[in-house]
């Protein structure tokens, strides 16, 4: 999901405040009786202030059906969201329910203690409700799961389809049909694809480059198994630079302003969109119509040997194992997954439920599952979940300032990302 500025301050605040660490915490004390006293309201702390208006409302569903609601604590700052709830995790301080990340970004918080075990409920919502086990898999450490899925969504690009037609282009089915509609809309004065500046979104188009050169070695990279500097990455982000050097990519925009307000895709002046299928719903709320003024494809493999590949992203809603209302908590994701909540949750949020029981009807989500199908594309999980944290948040941050610097040396940069990597490998080899 989303990780905005670094640098921005809370924009929640609430009338309990705890301090752990000399990080502050919004309503850390846990539940709140609602203005009639007949439903609790926890606290769902998360750094996605723009899901706060989905949040609340599916809150009060939560409410309404068994007494435990949510109540949105959002951060504008996702590293001082992360900051604040490692500090607090093994603590009474902690949240009560909190968003997060699946793969190696949830292992430390449950090698730590700070997660309430959710196995028994998994297995109840695979049997029941056809959650997918695959998705589910993501929140699973040695054996046990500690999440329940907020949110599955599919990297793809998005496309303004007015501007398509009006430049008589179509979805394109291999990567120099893809480089000849750039280069088209650049001879318009059209930005092809939107490129964000900040510190973690490094990691998109590199992850993008990667897969489409060589998902093996993107499955190498992010397991330590060969280097940055290997010639799989170097090609990858060749093939990255000579799109910039084209000058294929929009003049870097702030990514919180352009995912909340993305008022240039919506306007035409940049026509194309890499970003997880969550966003959607900020076009929506941005006055498109999906299917109507936006679609979506799987972008083409750059090397046709290596197949159609996209990367996955799942998101959980996690409990904390030390809040006094640990079992409210559970009980509220447990709703939380039920059919007839998860359809309301997916209409709010534009999102696809991971329960077979709830199916979709957003145009836009039916074309890209087509698409899969059809193509047979390979899922492949986000950089920024399927390599350990402590490389990919330095990597991320080095890599977004990869185009900006035109005359980069590449290989003593590859060098610089590899020695992040080295530094965390070698610690397990211990």
């Amino acid at each position: 999901m989303k990780f905005p500025k670094r640098t921005s301050a809370l924009i929640a605040t609430a009338s309990v405040m705890a301090t752990v660490g000399g990080l502050s915490f919004p309503g850390a004390a846990g539940a709140a009786k609602a203005p009639n006293g007949s439903s609790t309201y926890l606290q769902l702390a998360n750094d996605k202030p723009t899901w706060t208006k989905g949040f609340n409302a599916i809150g009060k569903v939560l409410a309404g059906l068994d007494g435990v609601g949510w109540t949105a604590q959002p951060y504008s700052s996702t590293t001082a969201f992360q900051g604040v709830v490692r500090a607090a995790a093994t603590t009474s301080q902690a949240p009560p329910v909190f968003t997060w990340w699946s793969g190696q970004q949830l292992v430390p918080l449950v090698q730590s203690g700070a997660l309430a075990d959710m196995t028994p409920m998994v297995k109840t919502w695979e049997a029941k409700y056809g959650l997918n086990p695959d998705v589910e898999a993501a929140y699973e450490v040695n054996g046990k799961y500690y999440g329940a899925p907020l949110y599955t969504s599919d990297w793809v690009m998005y496309y303004n389809k007015k501007v398509f037609a009006k430049y008589k282009l179509s979805v394109p089915m291999s990567w120099s049909q893809l480089m000849s509609e750039a280069a088209t809309l650049k001879s318009h004065g059209v930005a092809p694809f939107a490129y964000y500046d900040d510190d973690w979104a490094g990691f998109i188009w590199f992850e993008q480059f990667l897969l489409s050169e060589s998902p093996s070695a993107y499955q190498q990279l992010v397991t330590g198994k060969i280097t940055y500097t290997s010639a799989p990455v170097v090609k990858a982000m060749e093939a990255w630079k000579q799109v910039a050097d084209d000058g294929y990519f929009s003049v870097p925009q702030d990514i919180d302003t352009a995912l909340s307000t993305p008022s240039q895709f919506a306007a035409g002046q940049t026509a194309m969109l890499l970003i997880g299928s969550w966003d959607e719903t900020t076009l929506i709320g941005a006055g498109m119509v999906p299917g109507k003024d936006f679609g979506a494809f799987i972008i083409p493999p750059i090397n046709p040997a290596a197949g159609w590949n996209a990367i996955f992203e799942t998101g959980p809603v996690v409990v904390s194992a030390h809040n006094s209302d640990e079992q409210a908590a559970l009980k509220s994701v447990n709703t939380f997954m039920e059919p007839s909540v998860q359809a309301k949750w997916d209409k709010l949020q534009s999102f696809v439920s991971a329960e077979s029981a709830v199916p979709t009807t957003d145009p836009t989500a039916i074309s890209v599952a087509n698409e899969i199908k059809a193509e047979k594309v390979h899922l492949t999980n986000r950089y920024w979940e399927a390599t350990p944290p402590q490389i990919a948040v330095p990597v991320a941050s080095d890599l977004s300032k990869f185009i900006l610097n035109p005359n980069l040396n590449l290989m003593p940069f590859l060098q610089t990302l590899q020695s992040v990597a080295n530094s965390y490998w070698s610690t397990l080899k211990k």
